[in-house]
């Protein structure tokens, strides 16, 4: 987690309702927000938007939940310090005197003590792209999962768009791409002084080649749109380098 004295007084923009700006997007640039083509009641958990032009299906999960708070990983984070001290029995948090510095093999398994969440994520959003393409008859379409992380602090893009790549190798054949992104929530990325909205995505072995254009151009359509209600940006940068976000933290922002 990165605080940074005096980085902000008060939060840069007041918090938008993501579902709801996502919608009004979608509808902005011609997509489709795929409920209001559904029969209530509904048979099924559908996917959110659908875009024609491209046939990309689109499912948006909106990570409001602290993943490290649940006992599930509580638990498991002892066994890790178990592990650190029956390693090393003069290990102490720097705190209490030590260095705090962990062996080699711990930021892996920490990291992976997040894989179930992020699993169980992406295995929902499969089903509903699957099921929804099904519903419409939409064959050659393109599965995206918007992972929009607005309160989710433990980890920074990184590892999270690493565990999601891991996933996608071998499952949720229904889902091409996912985009880790941030809308009220920001990150420090090393050597920037600017505190980053993001767009980054990730694509699995089986995505068409016209995904990445297609994805590019719908983050730039999108940082556009919520300029508009956020004001201008700081300066705006996009880049095909995958390591632009190597080490960038999630900022807290302050209560207000």
């Amino acid at each position: 987690m990165n605080t940074i004295p005096g980085f902000w007084d008060v939060g840069p923009h007041a918090p938008f309702p993501v579902e709801d700006t996502w919608q009004k997007f979608v509808r902005h640039i011609g997509g489709t927000v795929v409920e209001d083509g559904l029969p209530n009641p509904r048979k099924f958990e559908n996917a959110d938007f659908y875009f024609p032009d491209t046939q990309i299906i689109a499912e948006l999960k909106e990570i409001q939940t602290e993943f490290s708070e649940s006992q599930s990983f509580v638990t498991g984070f002892g066994e890790l310090m178990e592990r650190v001290i029956r390693d090393d029995p003069a290990w102490r948090p720097a705190l209490f005197g030590g260095d705090g510095r962990f062996p080699p093999w711990f930021r892996s398994e920490f990291i992976r003590l997040f894989r179930p969440p992020i699993s169980r994520v992406l295995k929902k959003a499969n089903r509903q792209i699957r099921d929804t393409k099904e519903f419409f008859g939409i064959r050659a379409s393109k599965g995206v999962l918007l992972f929009v992380n607005d309160g989710f602090q433990s980890l920074g893009p990184e590892p999270i768009q690493a565990l999601a790549c891991s996933l996608l190798a071998d499952s949720y054949s229904s889902i091409d791409c996912f985009i880790y992104l941030t809308a009220n929530s920001y990150v420090s990325v090393p050597g920037d002084s600017t505190p980053r909205l993001v767009w980054a995505p990730v694509y699995s072995d089986r995505a068409p080649e016209d995904l990445q254009e297609q994805i590019n151009h719908l983050g730039r359509s999108w940082f556009d749109f919520i300029e508009t209600l956020c004001g201008p940006y700081t300066d705006r940068v996009e880049t095909d380098d995958m390591d632009a976000i190597a080490g960038a933290e999630a900022i807290r922002l302050p209560k207000t």
